[in-house]
Protein backbone atom coordinates (compact mmCIF):
# COMPACT_ATOMS: atom_id res chain seq x y z
CA UNK A 1 0.00 0.00 0.00
CA UNK A 2 1.51 3.56 -1.11
CA UNK A 3 2.64 5.46 2.08
CA UNK A 4 0.19 8.38 1.56
CA UNK A 5 -2.53 5.58 1.50
CA UNK A 6 -1.40 4.12 5.04
CA UNK A 7 -1.27 7.76 6.45
CA UNK A 8 -4.88 8.18 5.47
CA UNK A 9 -6.13 4.91 6.81
CA UNK A 10 -3.96 5.60 9.76
CA UNK A 11 -5.77 9.15 10.27
CA UNK A 12 -9.21 7.74 9.77
CA UNK A 13 -9.01 5.38 12.33
CA UNK A 14 -7.66 8.02 14.42
CA UNK A 15 -10.67 10.45 13.93
CA UNK A 16 -12.88 7.13 14.30
CA UNK A 17 -11.83 6.33 17.64
CA UNK A 18 -11.81 10.09 18.69
CA UNK A 19 -15.60 10.40 17.21
CA UNK A 20 -16.56 7.24 19.16
CA UNK A 21 -15.14 8.35 22.57
CA UNK A 22 -16.47 11.88 22.05
CA UNK A 23 -19.55 10.62 21.38
CA UNK A 24 -19.71 8.35 24.46
CA UNK A 25 -18.81 11.58 26.52
CA UNK A 26 -20.91 11.99 29.61
CA UNK A 27 -22.51 15.62 30.54
CA UNK A 28 -26.03 17.07 31.76
CA UNK A 29 -26.35 18.71 28.52
CA UNK A 30 -26.41 15.08 26.55
CA UNK A 31 -28.49 13.67 29.52
CA UNK A 32 -31.29 16.39 28.48
CA UNK A 33 -31.88 15.90 25.10
CA UNK A 34 -32.50 12.49 22.90
CA UNK A 35 -29.97 9.90 23.54
CA UNK A 36 -27.85 7.31 21.25
CA UNK A 37 -30.38 4.61 20.76
CA UNK A 38 -33.10 4.64 18.13
CA UNK A 39 -36.53 4.42 19.99
CA UNK A 40 -39.37 1.44 19.12
CA UNK A 41 -41.99 0.71 20.89
CA UNK A 42 -45.45 -1.47 20.70
CA UNK A 43 -48.81 -2.24 22.68
CA UNK A 44 -49.81 -5.25 22.66
CA UNK A 45 -48.74 -7.61 26.05
CA UNK A 46 -50.46 -10.07 27.80
CA UNK A 47 -53.65 -8.05 29.91
CA UNK A 48 -54.00 -7.34 33.59
CA UNK A 49 -56.72 -6.09 35.78
CA UNK A 50 -54.61 -3.27 37.06
CA UNK A 51 -54.59 -1.20 34.83
CA UNK A 52 -56.45 -0.63 31.09
CA UNK A 53 -53.97 -0.18 28.52
CA UNK A 54 -49.90 0.64 28.27
CA UNK A 55 -47.24 1.75 25.49
CA UNK A 56 -43.83 -0.12 25.54
CA UNK A 57 -40.92 1.64 24.50
CA UNK A 58 -37.53 0.54 24.14
CA UNK A 59 -33.95 0.76 22.79
CA UNK A 60 -34.00 -0.76 19.51
CA UNK A 61 -30.82 -0.66 18.59
CA UNK A 62 -29.42 -1.37 21.99
CA UNK A 63 -27.17 -4.89 22.48
CA UNK A 64 -26.86 -4.99 26.23
CA UNK A 65 -30.09 -5.83 28.13
CA UNK A 66 -31.53 -2.74 29.81
CA UNK A 67 -33.49 -2.00 33.05
CA UNK A 68 -37.05 -1.58 33.25
CA UNK A 69 -39.97 1.54 34.37
CA UNK A 70 -43.43 2.14 34.83
CA UNK A 71 -44.86 5.54 34.80
CA UNK A 72 -48.34 6.67 35.43
CA UNK A 73 -50.08 9.55 34.65
CA UNK A 74 -52.06 11.79 37.04
CA UNK A 75 -55.95 12.53 37.99
CA UNK A 76 -57.26 12.47 34.48
CA UNK A 77 -54.52 12.02 32.67
CA UNK A 78 -53.63 9.67 30.03
CA UNK A 79 -50.14 7.96 29.03
CA UNK A 80 -50.59 10.31 26.34
CA UNK A 81 -49.05 12.96 29.10
CA UNK A 82 -46.17 10.97 29.71
CA UNK A 83 -45.47 9.87 25.83
CA UNK A 84 -42.25 12.07 26.16
CA UNK A 85 -40.76 10.26 28.83
CA UNK A 86 -41.23 7.17 27.22
CA UNK A 87 -38.93 8.28 24.16
CA UNK A 88 -36.57 10.42 25.86
CA UNK A 89 -35.81 7.48 28.76
CA UNK A 90 -35.58 4.77 26.17
CA UNK A 91 -32.67 6.90 24.18
CA UNK A 92 -31.14 6.30 26.76
CA UNK A 93 -31.22 2.41 26.65
CA UNK A 94 -34.21 1.90 29.04
CA UNK A 95 -37.60 0.16 28.51
CA UNK A 96 -40.57 2.00 29.43
CA UNK A 97 -44.19 1.39 30.21
CA UNK A 98 -46.69 3.88 30.38
CA UNK A 99 -49.77 3.21 30.95
CA UNK A 100 -53.85 4.02 31.36
CA UNK A 101 -55.25 3.63 34.64
CA UNK A 102 -58.79 1.64 34.50
CA UNK A 103 -60.51 4.92 35.06
CA UNK A 104 -58.98 8.91 34.70
CA UNK A 105 -60.22 9.46 38.43
CA UNK A 106 -58.13 6.11 40.11
CA UNK A 107 -56.94 7.45 43.29
CA UNK A 108 -53.01 7.32 44.22
CA UNK A 109 -53.03 3.56 46.10
CA UNK A 110 -54.81 2.20 42.66
CA UNK A 111 -52.16 3.86 40.85
CA UNK A 112 -49.58 2.21 43.03
CA UNK A 113 -51.22 -1.28 42.60
CA UNK A 114 -50.83 0.07 38.65
CA UNK A 115 -47.21 0.64 38.89
CA UNK A 116 -46.27 -2.77 40.67
CA UNK A 117 -48.16 -4.62 38.11
CA UNK A 118 -46.65 -2.97 34.99
CA UNK A 119 -42.82 -3.66 36.57
CA UNK A 120 -44.48 -7.12 36.59
CA UNK A 121 -45.71 -6.95 32.56
CA UNK A 122 -42.40 -5.46 32.20
CA UNK A 123 -40.41 -8.56 33.62
CA UNK A 124 -42.73 -10.73 32.38
CA UNK A 125 -41.85 -9.51 28.77
CA UNK A 126 -38.20 -10.25 28.79
CA UNK A 127 -39.60 -14.30 29.14
CA UNK A 128 -42.65 -14.09 26.80
CA UNK A 129 -42.70 -16.77 24.38
CA UNK A 130 -42.31 -14.62 20.53
CA UNK A 131 -42.40 -11.39 22.66
CA UNK A 132 -40.40 -8.37 21.39
CA UNK A 133 -38.35 -8.08 24.27
CA UNK A 134 -37.62 -12.02 25.51
CA UNK A 135 -34.45 -12.21 27.34
CA UNK A 136 -33.63 -8.28 26.73
CA UNK A 137 -35.26 -7.00 30.53
CA UNK A 138 -33.03 -7.13 33.51
CA UNK A 139 -35.63 -8.00 36.09
CA UNK A 140 -33.30 -6.72 38.99
CA UNK A 141 -33.43 -2.76 37.58
CA UNK A 142 -36.65 -1.65 37.85
CA UNK A 143 -38.02 1.75 38.71
CA UNK A 144 -41.11 3.50 38.96
CA UNK A 145 -42.60 7.03 37.87
CA UNK A 146 -45.80 8.95 37.98
CA UNK A 147 -47.00 12.29 37.99
CA UNK A 148 -49.69 14.09 40.39
CA UNK A 149 -51.72 11.20 41.53
CA UNK A 150 -49.71 8.83 39.50
CA UNK A 151 -46.50 10.70 41.82
CA UNK A 152 -48.25 10.26 45.26
CA UNK A 153 -48.74 6.34 43.68
CA UNK A 154 -45.15 5.95 43.48
CA UNK A 155 -44.21 7.10 46.44
CA UNK A 156 -47.37 4.96 48.32
CA UNK A 157 -45.85 2.30 46.01
CA UNK A 158 -41.96 2.51 46.97
CA UNK A 159 -43.11 3.21 50.53
CA UNK A 160 -44.42 -0.75 50.72
CA UNK A 161 -42.40 -2.28 47.42
CA UNK A 162 -38.65 -1.11 47.81
CA UNK A 163 -37.43 -4.40 47.90
CA UNK A 164 -38.35 -4.87 44.73
CA UNK A 165 -37.48 -1.63 42.82
CA UNK A 166 -34.29 0.61 42.45
CA UNK A 167 -35.41 4.04 42.27
CA UNK A 168 -38.50 6.02 42.56
CA UNK A 169 -39.41 9.82 40.70
CA UNK A 170 -42.26 11.11 41.50
CA UNK A 171 -43.33 14.91 39.78
CA UNK A 172 -45.43 17.33 41.09
CA UNK A 173 -46.84 14.34 43.32
CA UNK A 174 -50.39 14.65 45.24
CA UNK A 175 -50.86 12.61 48.13
CA UNK A 176 -51.90 14.35 51.25
CA UNK A 177 -50.56 13.72 54.66
CA UNK A 178 -48.37 11.18 53.20
CA UNK A 179 -45.62 9.43 55.49
CA UNK A 180 -42.84 7.74 53.15
CA UNK A 181 -40.42 7.09 55.96
CA UNK A 182 -40.32 3.50 54.94
CA UNK A 183 -39.15 4.16 51.21
CA UNK A 184 -35.53 2.53 51.36
CA UNK A 185 -34.58 3.28 47.97
CA UNK A 186 -32.74 6.22 46.03
CA UNK A 187 -35.76 8.68 45.37
CA UNK A 188 -35.96 12.39 43.38
CA UNK A 189 -38.80 14.41 43.79
CA UNK A 190 -39.04 16.78 40.88
CA UNK A 191 -41.63 19.87 42.32
CA UNK A 192 -42.75 23.09 40.53
CA UNK A 193 -42.79 26.49 42.56
CA UNK A 194 -45.99 27.84 41.21
CA UNK A 195 -48.03 24.18 41.71
CA UNK A 196 -51.69 25.53 42.09
CA UNK A 197 -53.27 21.98 42.72
CA UNK A 198 -50.62 20.12 44.33
CA UNK A 199 -48.91 22.94 46.43
CA UNK A 200 -45.56 22.15 47.44
CA UNK A 201 -45.60 23.21 50.98
CA UNK A 202 -48.81 20.83 51.59
CA UNK A 203 -47.46 17.76 48.87
CA UNK A 204 -44.34 17.45 47.22
CA UNK A 205 -41.68 19.19 50.02
CA UNK A 206 -43.16 17.47 53.13
CA UNK A 207 -43.00 14.07 50.82
CA UNK A 208 -39.32 14.74 50.51
CA UNK A 209 -38.75 15.75 54.18
CA UNK A 210 -40.62 12.39 55.20
CA UNK A 211 -38.00 10.36 53.53
CA UNK A 212 -35.66 8.57 55.59
CA UNK A 213 -32.24 10.35 56.47
CA UNK A 214 -30.44 7.05 55.30
CA UNK A 215 -31.32 7.10 51.65
CA UNK A 216 -30.37 9.22 48.72
CA UNK A 217 -32.77 12.05 48.40
CA UNK A 218 -33.00 14.63 46.18
CA UNK A 219 -35.69 18.00 46.02
CA UNK A 220 -35.62 19.65 42.64
CA UNK A 221 -38.14 22.19 42.91
CA UNK A 222 -38.77 24.25 39.34
CA UNK A 223 -38.64 27.90 39.55
CA UNK A 224 -41.83 29.24 38.51
CA UNK A 225 -43.19 25.67 37.15
CA UNK A 226 -46.61 24.96 37.29
CA UNK A 227 -48.40 21.10 38.13
CA UNK A 228 -47.56 20.20 34.73
CA UNK A 229 -44.38 21.08 34.52
CA UNK A 230 -42.66 17.61 33.89
CA UNK A 231 -45.90 16.37 31.65
CA UNK A 232 -45.34 15.95 27.66
CA UNK A 233 -46.91 19.57 25.84
CA UNK A 234 -49.76 17.77 23.86
CA UNK A 235 -51.48 21.13 22.85
CA UNK A 236 -53.68 21.07 25.95
CA UNK A 237 -53.25 24.00 27.59
CA UNK A 238 -55.29 23.24 30.62
CA UNK A 239 -52.33 20.08 31.16
CA UNK A 240 -49.40 21.57 29.79
CA UNK A 241 -46.14 22.94 30.94
CA UNK A 242 -45.89 26.81 31.46
CA UNK A 243 -42.45 26.72 30.80
CA UNK A 244 -40.08 24.68 28.96
CA UNK A 245 -37.40 22.40 31.22
CA UNK A 246 -37.80 19.24 29.79
CA UNK A 247 -33.75 19.19 29.18
CA UNK A 248 -33.43 19.93 33.09
CA UNK A 249 -35.66 17.67 34.33
CA UNK A 250 -35.12 14.62 31.84
CA UNK A 251 -31.27 15.41 32.72
CA UNK A 252 -31.57 14.98 36.15
CA UNK A 253 -33.97 11.53 35.74
CA UNK A 254 -31.62 10.06 33.46
CA UNK A 255 -28.49 10.80 35.84
CA UNK A 256 -30.49 9.17 38.32
CA UNK A 257 -31.29 6.18 36.73
CA UNK A 258 -28.04 5.88 35.86
CA UNK A 259 -26.35 5.64 38.95
CA UNK A 260 -29.14 4.43 41.19
CA UNK A 261 -30.79 1.50 38.55
CA UNK A 262 -27.50 0.57 36.84
CA UNK A 263 -25.02 1.38 39.28
CA UNK A 264 -22.63 3.57 37.19
CA UNK A 265 -20.94 5.36 39.65
CA UNK A 266 -19.41 7.64 36.25
CA UNK A 267 -22.71 9.68 37.17
CA UNK A 268 -22.42 10.28 41.07
CA UNK A 269 -20.60 13.90 39.99
CA UNK A 270 -23.60 14.52 37.28
CA UNK A 271 -26.17 14.28 40.29
CA UNK A 272 -24.70 15.26 43.33
CA UNK A 273 -21.91 17.39 41.68
CA UNK A 274 -21.96 21.27 41.26
CA UNK A 275 -24.71 22.49 39.10
CA UNK A 276 -23.98 25.11 36.30
CA UNK A 277 -25.64 28.63 36.94
CA UNK A 278 -27.43 28.27 33.60
CA UNK A 279 -28.88 25.21 35.67
CA UNK A 280 -29.23 26.92 39.04
CA UNK A 281 -31.20 29.65 37.90
CA UNK A 282 -34.08 28.17 36.89
CA UNK A 283 -34.37 26.40 40.01
CA UNK A 284 -36.05 27.65 42.89
CA UNK A 285 -35.11 25.11 45.78
CA UNK A 286 -32.77 22.61 45.54
CA UNK A 287 -31.86 20.33 48.75
CA UNK A 288 -30.59 16.78 48.30
CA UNK A 289 -28.63 14.26 50.82
CA UNK A 290 -26.33 11.72 49.72
CA UNK A 291 -26.65 9.58 52.60
CA UNK A 292 -26.31 5.56 51.68
CA UNK A 293 -23.61 6.11 49.44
Amino acid sequence: MPVRNRYLLALTLILSLWVSVSAQEITRESLGIPGPYQVAYYSSYPAVPEFRAATIYFPANKGEDFPGIAISPGFVESQENMSWWGNHLASHGYAVLTLDTNELRDDPSLRADALMAAIEVLRNEGERMGGTLRGKILNDRMAIMGHSMGGGGTLIAANAHSAELRAAIPFTPWQPDGDFSAISIPTLVIAGENDRIAPVADHALPHFESLSEDIPKMYFEIKEGNHFIANTDTGNDRLAPNIDVHDLVGGMAVAWLKLFVDGDEEYRELVFGEMPASDTERLSKWEYSEQGH
